[in-house]
């Protein structure tokens, strides 16, 4: 056997290992064909070095096998994120969440997707298992005969493989493929965004001065409070107040007479803080930098002469969210540990909320930041909510009847246990708000920042950029002046995307701005239904959204 035969066997086993995770749907055609170009230099190239510099025959063995598990393991890591996120991962939401994290939340992610873990690691490991077997087979063998020298032409061959595994990296694109380099170049790309946006924060923090330009004027009555109630990771189609079979809000199905449920909203974005940022600032899909420029609305309302609130038990945010929630007047963060994955249950909540009620200030904003139905399902809510556990209904006879796997049926169940608590939270929040401001002037909005794909439309449960699931949220609205019924189911049936919520949010709390408008206001008569889009695409309530094409 030639030396340049042998290198061509053991680039056979890399480019077959990459062609089966492809073909497992792990690596897209693109990411196949830039990894196998890669493979292709890099695999004979480095190996033939090791020839050329007369090195032991087990460096050949040990290079092979280290550039084919360097190559194998991020197919897997890739197909993992794939099959997680819907999209590649270097797509900006995927990077927020892998390098926006912490050991906590490291912990809860590995302990809710443990089972599509384990299913990635056991294609790498299989694979990589046969090509150790294999690669040993023909070490074995080149021992037992002489290998012919490499003579001049097969010296030029490798040679002209290393230059060219050098020389693909002075392509940017493709230097980012290669699987040394991927994460490394990314996080740094990421550090770049960060230091990018603190700076656009210390710009923006610049341009606030100028509050002429704001034009806010409050044209409400003297005593009033708006208590804006943040979900979290919440579909609108696991609430029995939407329609759903089994009896997951109770407490607010009870006080659907009081309340203006939309039928037909979808958030703007899959991910709590791509989503946030469009939902407190005047950014929306078509201007997706204007929070950049333009005051949020903590800002206009504290200019209006609100007294503001942020009382959350999502983690103390050091970013963009951060910045926004540290310009409440009055903060509060229940969440103590070091992550979302703390079993802090929303409903401790309820005593600093009947706090900031009972405050003698005449306007109120009260921003309340739920965990919702964060995944882990089962760490957000109380043993007493676990209602569906091990159920047999219509619901699991129709997910095993799609072909749903045991344990997204398990988590189907969980989830819907958090909704059962979400509903007790949210009905709790509701029923102090009527208590406590009596006579006056009060409304409180509930809207989630987006949905969960919990085996809906394929075998997965968590957030979803791909499928309608992952958009479709509820939205409520309780207010003091009652709307006669017929007004009201007119408003329930408009289509509306979380977007533009900023907008429904001033008219709520009577602010006229520069950058309020009523067209966009779902509650004002004024208002025009508008295109809404979900990943790219046009969205309507009885389609599924579709993965655009995947750019180069």
């Amino acid at each position: 056997m030639t030396i340049l035969k042998s290198l061509l066997y053991r680039l056979g086993l890399g480019l077959g290992g990459l062609a089966l995770f492809w073909a497992l749907g792990m690596l897209s055609t693109n990411e196949f064909g830039k990894s196998a170009a890669i493979m292709a230099t890099a695999l004979p190239g480095l190996g033939g070095l090791c020839l050329l510099l007369r090195a032991r025959p087990a460096w050949l063995s040990t290079t092979t096998l280290a550039v084919i598990a360097v190559f194998f393991l991020d197919a897997a890591t890739k197909g993992f994120l794939r099959d997680y996120f819907g999209l590649r991962p270097n797509h900006l939401l995927v990077l927020q969440a892998v390098f926006n994290t912490n050991p906590a939340e490291t912990g809860e992610f590995f302990r809710h997707n443990w089972r599509d873990v384990a299913e990635a690691s056991a294609v790498f490991t299989i694979l990589m298992t046969a090509v150790v077997v294999l690669e040993r087979r023909l070490s074995r063998a080149e021992a037992s005969r002489v290998l012919s020298p490499l003579r001049r032409r097969s010296k030029i061959a490798v040679a002209t493989l290393f230059t060219g595994f050098v020389a693909l990296h002075l392509n940017p694109t493709m230097a980012k493929e290669n699987p040394v380099l991927y994460w490394p170049i990314r996080y740094l790309d990421y550090k770049g965004q960060l230091a990018h946006a603190d700076e656009l924060q210390r710009q923006l923090d610049r341009n606030m001065a100028q509050r002429a330009d704001w034009q806010v004027r409050y044209h409400g009555p003297a005593q009033k409070t708006v208590v804006w109630v943040i979900g979290e990771s919440q579909n609108r189609n696991n609430m029995s107040l939407y329609g759903y079979a089994r009896n997951t809000t109770p407490m607010l199905d009870t006080m659907r007479d009081d309340l203006t449920v939309f039928r037909d909203v979808v958030s703007s974005e899959p991910a709590t803080m791509a989503s946030l940022m469009k939902m407190l600032t005047p950014a929306h899909l078509d201007d997706p930098d204007a929070w950049t420029s333009k005051p949020d609305l903590l800002m206009l309302a504290k200019e209006a002469g609100y007294r503001t609130y942020w009382i959350s038990n999502q983690m103390p945010n050091d970013g963009w969210l951060g910045l926004v929630a540290n310009r409440a007047d009055e903060r509060v963060f229940i969440n103590k540990g070091s992550g979302r994955g703390e079993n802090n249950f929303d409903g401790n909540l309820l005593p600093d909320f009947e706090a900031a009620l009972a405050s003698d200030a005449p306007r109120k904003l009260i921003v309340v930041h739920l965990l919702g139905a964060h995944p882990t399902y089962d760490m957000r809510y109380p043993d007493e909510f676990a209602r569906f556990d091990n159920t047999d209904d219509s619901v699991m006879a129709t997910l095993e009847a799609q072909g749903r796997s045991p344990w997204v049926r398990h988590a189907r169940n969980d989830y819907d246990n958090a909704i059962a608590y979400n509903d007790y939270v949210v009905s709790s929040l509701i029923r102090k708000t009527m208590a406590a401001t009596g006579a006056s002037d009060a409304s409180l909005l509930f809207s989630s920042d987006h949905a969960q794909e919990v085996g809906h439309t394929r075998n997965h449960s968590g957030q979803s950029v791909a499928d309608a699931s992952g958009y479709e949220i509820p939205m409520l609205v309780w207010s003091r002046d009652a709307v006669d019924a017929r007004a009201r189911a007119a408003l329930e049936q408009r289509p509306y995307q979380t977007d533009r919520l900023d907008h429904t949010m001033l008219g709520l709390l009577d602010i006229d701005t520069s950058y309020y408008n009523a067209s966009h206001d779902v509650l004002s008569d004024a208002f025009v239904p508008m295109p809404r889009r979900i990943n790219g695409r046009a969205y309507s309530p009885s389609g599924h959204a579709v993965l655009p094409a995947e750019a180069g």
